[in-house]
């Protein structure tokens, strides 16, 4: 009995045009919702990416900062100045580039 199909009318599985209509709008907000999920997503991503190269050139810059100032102990005013002005600006590049997205 298992093997044999459940017989059924073919106006049992058909949808009325209301339900075929919001099943269009269901999956058309579903894939709206994926696409701006993804575009999300992809913000995030670019952020990430900028922030990990500024944090990383801003490390590399105080290692210099401190070597020079090491060499040259006169050099720590003028050092930290330039290099707070640059990382300062790093941080600015981030701040413009999210607002832009």
């Amino acid at each position: 009995m298992a093997q044999h199909p459940v017989p059924y009318s073919s106006s049992a599985l058909s949808l009325t045009r209301v339900e075929r209509r919001a099943a269009k709008e269901i999956a058309l907000t579903r894939a709206a919702s994926t696409v701006l999920a993804a575009r999300e997503a992809a913000k995030i991503d670019a952020i990430t990416d900028v922030a990990q190269t500024a944090l990383t050139s801003a490390a590399l810059l105080t290692d210099l900062e401190c070597c020079l100032v090491s060499r040259n102990p006169a050099f720590a005013g003028r050092g930290a100045y330039i290099n707070g002005s640059a990382v300062t600006a790093m941080g600015g590049v981030l701040t413009k580039m999210a607002r832009g997205l």
